[in-house]
């Protein structure tokens, strides 16, 4: 099952390599106050959001340990599909996927031993592992993609249809099958859990909202980018710092609970994104 999923996102992200451009790349590294909105609300402010719900919560352990892993496991492969659907440009939204992909090798194992600290437990995250995770899951099949699309300019973008497709229905029914042999545990977990669920997505979405700046379409991009988290990633640090804890349901749990609370807020931006500009009226007024 972890390879069926593993080469289903390398499919998507490979499809989305075909679609990019290099120069689009280095659209976030141009603006180094990007790359400190991008540390601070991904790398900084959800793992210390997660840290402070944790210490305040009743949940059960299973629960907190897995909140706490998903708050350490930033970046997302597939990020920029889910943000070119809200609207957002694609050179920012490729940009923003790779160069937090980049930021995540060192930070991630720096964020776990820094929480690791904070509730008197050594975490050690190897950086050759998160790098080894991050680089099978986005950065070789998105230099595939863009290698297809230079040496078959012609039949690349058909490749990356039909990789798109066949991913998607392989997704969809691996979260199908997942949920089913799990329900027994995930629902109760999800509903014991609901208000740490809930405001851990909230608090998310609000710190890159915030500091997302006043784009409203990069607002709505880092937004997006800090809520949605790496599970694959999540289960490495779980595999090397709490191998006797089953944390699969419980992140699961997470998953499904930040994807339902981030609903209302995407589906309000791709609303405000696609309104036609009124002049004078500031994209947030509308």
């Amino acid at each position: 099952m972890k390879l069926i999923v593993a080469a289903t996102i390398m499919l998507q992200v490979l499809a989305v390599g075909i679609q990019a451009d290099p120069a689009s790349l280095l659209t976030c590294v141009r603006r180094p106050l990007w790359l400190i909105r991008i540390i601070l609300a991904m790398f900084i402010g959800v793992p210390l959001l997660g840290a402070a719900l944790v210490k305040i919560s009743n949940a059960p352990i299973g629960m907190k340990v897995s909140l706490l892993l998903m708050a350490m496991a930033a970046v997302a492969p597939l990020l920029p599909r889910k943000l070119l659907k809200l609207g957002v440009g694609a050179a920012f939204a490729d940009s923003l996927a790779a160069v937090t992909m980049v930021l995540a090798i060192p930070l991630v194992p720096l964020t776990a031993t820094m929480l690791g600290a904070m509730f008197g437990r050594e975490t050690v995250v190897p950086v050759a592992s998160v790098a080894g995770t991050l680089a099978s899951t986005f950065l070789v099949p998105f230099a595939i993609g863009m290698a297809l699309k230079r040496m078959l300019p012609v039949q690349a973008p058909r490749i990356g249809e039909w990789a798109n497709t066949i991913s998607n229905i392989a997704l969809v029914g691996i979260v199908l099958v997942l949920i089913a042999i799990q329900f027994g545990t995930i629902l109760p977990l999800l509903w014991q859990s609901l208000p740490l669920v809930v405001a851990f997505a909230t608090g998310a979405l609000l710190i890159g909202h915030v500091l997302g700046g006043p784009d409203p379409r990069e607002q709505t991009a880092l937004a997006i980018a800090t809520v949605t988290r790496h599970p694959g990633l999540a289960l490495l640090i779980a595999t090397s710092s709490f191998p006797n804890l089953q944390v699969l349901p419980p992140i699961l749990s997470v998953i499904i609970g930040c994807t339902i609370v981030s609903i209302p807020y995407m589906a309000w931006r791709k609303r405000l994104l696609a309104a036609p500009a009124t002049p004078g009226v500031p994209a947030e007024a509308r």
